[in-house]
């Protein structure tokens, strides 16, 4: 299917991806704080609680992608699992917020078996939503159009998140904040779960997905194992999503007490994703008349210099923070929007290199890594701010500042040089995409012109 997908489809598809970021972007954005801050817990504490589940999350990705694609039903394979899904995912969100009067070992246990069945249902709705790009059309280009869709709606996400959420979490906490986080992250769950509910009615299935082999894992591995553009995307994810954890997690710590401005946090985390939001548009434009590679990279370098400008930044200099931050949102708009264009792509790929068709193993495979490169970045990050001597709500050393200023750029940039040698070796344009649907068309039509007619009680198959 290459023609064109009607608008309601685009935004349909698309709109989803503003509520799994008021799930993915809150918990990436304030989480961490959220335990260290909000319930008091020790930053190595918090940060494996952060972490283990998000590893288990990440693990369970594939096996949510093989499901996945084995299911069939009248909805179709993916779009199911959204529609019985979002309530439960909403319930388990609010139920991590709630305010317990726990302490101790029982407080660390309640935090971190609410994250668990989270992650758990996140992935179980996640990743049939992550399929459904490439069972919607087989056109690389239409594909680009609905990720740019999606990441207009991701980063309107990150920026209502960033701007509203610690505000929000003090005004209705009347002095108690965790109460606050418990009143708007139940709001965050209610709108989530009714757009979610919307995307399952206004999108479709209509790219087949039944190939040889769709039903083994074997074949799958061995699918995902030949796929190489799939693992040059794969490494990209890995060290991107390395980079801009350990930023945008340290962030909030250097502006509260380096800067001594905790009322920036928002603001700051906002301008980073107002200008990924407004930068989309023009991405998507300059992505049709050069290619997704070309973009990635200039996503790529605006990040690895918005980290440089904050390396350099002299003392807490607003004005400059604030131009470091529009730097960093216009790369990541082009970073992300690429990245999830792209990895459609290796669909076919995998397809036409080993005669299997599994989106959902594709997408568990990926989303395991990011999710993996998140949960292990936060792991160390709450070892390194224990290391480097940070304690929760008391005035830190200069030593300490120094060194939070140092963790949260230069461990970024190299990960940013590791990520562009990837996209560099990254082989798939337009035309060799579209030369591969081309083969893949012709493939079907020789099998179905060599399919033998059988005849059973008079009805011909």
């Amino acid at each position: 299917m290459s023609e064109t997908l009607p608008v309601r489809r685009r935004f349909g598809y698309g709109v989803g991806d503003f509520a799994f970021n008021l799930f993915f972007t809150t918990a990436s954005l304030y989480l961490l704080y959220f335990y260290t801050d909000v319930l008091g817990l020790p930053p190595q504490t918090a940060g494996w609680i952060f972490a283990a589940p998000l590893i288990w999350d990440a693990i369970s990705d594939p096996i949510m992608g093989y499901f996945a694609s084995r299911t069939r039903t009248r909805w179709g394979r993916y779009r199911p699992y959204i529609l019985f899904g979002a309530i439960p995912l909403a319930i388990s969100w609010a139920a991590m917020f709630l305010p317990t009067g726990l302490t101790g070992s029982a407080l660390v246990l309640y935090a971190l078996a609410t994250h668990m069945v989270f992650r758990t249902l996140y992935t179980v709705v996640s990743m049939p939503y992550l399929s459904l790009s490439a069972v919607m059309t087989s056109s690389s280009h239409e594909r680009g159009v609905l990720a740019s869709f999606r990441m207009m709606a991701a980063t309107s996400a990150g920026l209502f998140v960033a701007l509203t959420t610690l505000t929000l979490a003090t005004r209705f906490g009347g002095g108690n904040e965790g109460y606050g986080f418990f009143v708007i992250m139940s709001l965050y769950a209610t709108l989530a779960a009714a757009i979610l509910l919307f995307v399952f009615s206004q999108t479709e299935e209509r790219v087949a997905t039944v190939a040889p082999g769709a039903d083994d894992m074997r074949a799958m591995a061995r699918m995902i194992r030949r796929n190489t553009p799939f693992w040059l995307i794969g490494g990209m994810l890995l060290f991107a999503s390395m980079a801009s954890t350990i930023f945008g997690k340290t962030l909030p710590y250097v502006l509260k007490y380096e800067f001594d401005r905790s009322d920036l946090i928002g603001p700051a985390l906002g301008a980073i994703a107002f200008f990924a939001m407004v930068s989309i548009p023009l991405w998507t434009w300059v992505m049709k008349r050069t290619s997704k590679r070309a973009v990635a990279l200039a996503g790529i370098s605006a990040n690895g210099l918005g980290w440089l400008g904050f390396l350099l930044l002299v003392g807490t200099d607003v004005t400059n923070l604030f131009v470091c931050m529009a730097v960093l949102g216009i790369g990541g708009g082009a970073s992300a929007l690429t990245f999830w264009a792209m990895i459609p792509d290796t669909v076919e790929f995998g397809e036409y290199r080993s005669g299997v068709r599994a989106e959902g193993m594709v997408f568990g495979f990926i989303s395991f890594l990011q999710k993996a490169a998140l949960g292990l970045a936060v792991g160390l990050l709450g070892e390194l701010l224990g290391l480097i001597g940070y304690r929760a709500n008391v005035a830190q050393s200069p030593e300490t500042l120094a060194d939070m200023r140092l963790l949260m750029t230069l461990a970024p940039l190299s990960c940013a040089i590791v990520a562009g040698a990837f996209v560099w070796l990254y082989p798939l344009d337009r035309q060799t995409h579209g030369r591969l649907v081309r083969v893949l068309d012709d493939r079907v039509r020789r099998n179905l012109q060599r399919a033998p007619v059988t005849v059973s009680k008079g009805i011909v198959a």
